[in-house]
C-alpha cells in the first residue's frame, strides 16, 4: 500500500482538528491573544526553519528547482489580475474590493499546502511548499500590502489614490524570514554531497505534525463564525477563481516545462489551496473588510477539506 494512504489521515488529525480545537479554546477563553502570537512566532521562527533545513537537505537539485520561484510568484499575481479584471466590479466599496483581492491573491501554501503535499509526496513535496512559501511571503509585502493600502486610501480619500509606502527592511530583515537561512543551509549541504543522517527522517515527520498543529491552531483562534457568515455568499466567486481558473493556468504553465512529476503534482496541489490567514492580516493592517476575508478563508477551506483535496488526492496518488 502507498505510504500516502496512511498519511491521508493527517488531513484531519493535523489540519482540521487543530483548527477546531483552536476555535473552541479561544471561544471559551482558554487561550489568550498573547499565547496565540507566541505559538505563531515559535512555529514560523523555529519549527519551520528546522523543517525547511531538513527537507531541502534531500531535495533533488535540478533545473526544475530554479522554476519554483517563478511559480511561487505567479500563484499570487495571476489570481489577483484575473480577480481585478473580471470579478471585482461586483464590490462597490473600496474596503470590500481590497479584501476580495487579498483573498484572491493569498493561499495557504506553506502550512496547508505543505502538509497536503507531504501526504502525497513525502519530504520533497513539503520542501517545494516551503520554497514557494518564501516567494508568496515576498509578494505579500511587495504586492498584497500595497494593494490593500491603495484601497484603504481610496476609501479614505473618497475615490482618489494616495502615496503607498513600503519598508524594504521589513521584508529582508525579519525573524519571520529565518526559514530562508534554513533552506539555504540545507541546499548547501545537499550540493556539497553531505548525506543526511537517516534518523532525521523520523524527526522530520514528527516535526511536520507539530508544525501543522502550531500553524492551524492559532488560525482557529482567529475565526469568528458569527461575524463572517453574513459574507459567506459573497465568497462564491472565489471558488471559480481558486478551484478552477488558477489550477488550469498553473497546469498550463508548469506541465510543459517541469520534468519532475513530484513538482508538477505539488504545483497543482498548491494552486487549489484555500485562502490564507495572511489575507486577514492584510485586511486588519489596512482597515479593510476583515469579516469578508475571514468568510473567504472559511468557505474555501471547507470546500478544500471535504471536496477538492479528497478528489485531488485520488487523482494524483
Amino acid at each position: 500500500m502507498d505510504t500516502s494512504d496512511f498519511r491521508i489521515v493527517y488531513l484531519f488529525t493535523d489540519l482540521l482538528l487543530p483548527l477546531i480545537v483552536g476555535y473552541l479554546l479561544y471561544r471559551h477563553g482558554k487561550i489568550s491573544d498573547a499565547t496565540v502570537s507566541r505559538i505563531l512566532r515559535l512555529n514560523v521562527v523555529v519549527i519551520y526553519t528546522i523543517l525547511a533545513f531538513m527537507s531541502c537537505w534531500t531535495l533533488p537539485i535540478s533545473r526544475d528547482l530554479a522554476l519554483v520561484p517563478i511559480y511561487g510568484i505567479l500563484i499570487v499575481l495571476f489570481p489577483g489580475l484575473v480577480g481585478r479584471a473580471f470579478f471585482i466590479r461586483r464590490y462597490r466599496n473600496p474596503l470590500d474590493r481590497g479584501a476580495y483581492l487579498a483573498n484572491a491573491m493569498m493561499s495557504n501554501v506553506t502550512t496547508l499546502g505543505g502538509v497536503c503535499a507531504f501526504i502525497l509526496y513525502g519530504e520533497r513535496g513539503f520542501a517545494y511548499a516551503q520554497i514557494m512559501g518564501i516567494f508568496q511571503t515576498l509578494m505579500l509585502v511587495l504586492a498584497v500590502f500595497p494593494m490593500a493600502q491603495y484601497y484603504y486610501l481610496q476609501h479614505k480619500n473618497h475615490g482618489s489614490g494616495g502615496k503607498i509606502r513600503l519598508r524594504f527592511l521589513d521584508i529582508f530583515l525579519s525573524w519571520n524570514q529565518l526559514s530562508i537561512v534554513g533552506m539555504a543551509a540545507g541546499l548547501a549541504l545537499n550540493a556539497a554531497g553531505v548525506a543526511r543522517p537517516p534518523v532525521l527522517g523520523s524527526v522530520f515527520e514528527g516535526l511536520v505534525h507539530f508544525g501543522a498543529w502550531f500553524g492551524m491552531l492559532p488560525v482557529g483562534c482567529l475565526v469568528n463564525l458569527h461575524r463572517a457568515r453574513r459574507y459567506a455568499p459573497w465568497t462564491l466567486d472565489l471558488f471559480a477563481l481558486r478551484f478552477l481558473i488558477l489550477p488550469i493556468f498553473m497546469g498550463a504553465v508548469s506541465y510543459p516545462f517541469v520534468r519532475d512529476p513530484v513538482l508538477r503534482g505539488a504545483i497543482l496541489v498548491f494552486s487549489v489551496t484555500p485562502g490564507a490567514i495572511n489575507s486577514v492580516t492584510a485586511a486588519k493592517l489596512y482597515n479593510l473588510n476583515v469579516d469578508y476575508t475571514v468568510a473567504g478563508f472559511l468557505t474555501t477551506s471547507i470546500a478544500f477539506f471535504f471536496i477538492v483535496y479528497p478528489a485531488l488526492y485520488f487523482l494524483l496518488r
